[in-house]
């Protein structure tokens, strides 16, 4: 009798059953091991989206399909964790080595077990970039977590050279994706505008004078913030979002992040029409001699950042 072919959501289950949380044995520790996961979250939230279209249910898909790639996102940073505990392992074992045979075969299972976390890592990851996909094909935005935006002795053996090695290359890797290289451009609107090409001209054009820029936006949810963002997610532009701290500085919380904005070492700042904490930043950037390039119906002439 033929086997029923199991759905993908079953699938994703029972591989995060046999891959979840918990010690990894090293003998399942393959680094160049072929895993499923990478298809099979494909069309996950698509999936989610069909079960409920056309149904009174269908206004909680974006809510669900949030917590669907929340699910992947929060396992991906449970991982750096595991990763980061591996890391300080390893220094540890590192440091004590004697040239012993006990220690070295120690020190090389750490490492083995630090680098099936990362290979593991980097298998969600390349997930979230699929599942969040699917949710902004969905749902029409991006998908946001909520909040949130890491010499050689005589006694040297290999072990220790592996060791670290992975360390320089955990440290490269936290480098490259948590802080690229590039001029930073500061924009900032109000929660009304709704003028998007507006704002994809403005920045078409400092992008074409910076191509490696980087964009720092003040993270609102809804208006000119978020037109921007959507619009450097779809030029492949690494954004910084800064949202203000309201549990440690109450209502001045927007101020003090305009100033942290202004910190990052500004190349120029875009300002679409907003409130009045728009325009403190406008101001803060002038003082610190950074180009403000003002737009939209309050537009003066200021040279382009």
């Amino acid at each position: 009798m033929e086997q029923p072919t199991q759905s993908a959501t079953a699938s994703i289950m029972d591989a995060m059953a046999l891959y979840g949380p918990g010690p990894i044995p090293i003998e399942d520790d393959m680094i160049d091991q072929e895993r499923p996961f990478p298809r099979m979250a494909a069309g996950l939230v698509s999936h989610l989206s069909d079960m409920f279209d056309g149904d009174a249910l269908e206004t909680h898909i974006p809510d669900l399909a949030w917590g669907m790639v929340n699910l992947f996102h929060r396992k991906c940073r449970k991982l750096e964790q595991d990763i980061g505990a591996q890391e300080t392992q390893i220094k540890t074992l590192s440091a004590a080595q004697d040239g012993s045979e006990v220690k070295s075969v120690e020190l090389e299972k750490a490492t083995l077990k630090a680098l099936a976390l990362q290979d593991h890592l980097d298998e969600f990851e390349q997930m979230m970039d699929a599942l969040m996909a699917e949710f902004r094909s969905v749902t029409g935005s991006s998908w946001k977590p909520k909040a949130g935006s890491r010499k050689a002795a005589s006694s040297l053996t290999s072990a220790m050279i592996d060791a670290r090695d992975f360390t320089k290359a955990r440290r490269a890797r936290e480098q490259d994706q948590l802080a690229p290289e590039g001029p930073i451009v500061a924009f900032s609107g109000g929660a009304d505008w709704t003028d998007i090409e507006a704002i994809h001209k403005t920045l078409d054009k400092v992008h074409g004078r910076h191509p490696d820029m980087i964009l720092a936006h003040t993270a609102q949810e809804r208006g000119a913030d978020l037109i921007a963002s959507r619009w450097a997610e779809a030029k492949g532009v690494h954004q910084i979002a800064c949202r203000p701290d309201f549990a440690s500085h109450q209502k001045a919380a927007p101020f003090r992040r305009n100033d942290d904005m202004i910190a990052l070492g500004l190349t120029g700042v875009v300002l679409f029409p907003g409130n009045g904490i728009t325009a403190n930043l406008g101001q803060k950037a002038e003082k610190s001699k950074i180009a403000v390039y003002r737009c939209g119906e309050a537009k003066t002439e200021k040279s382009d950042p």
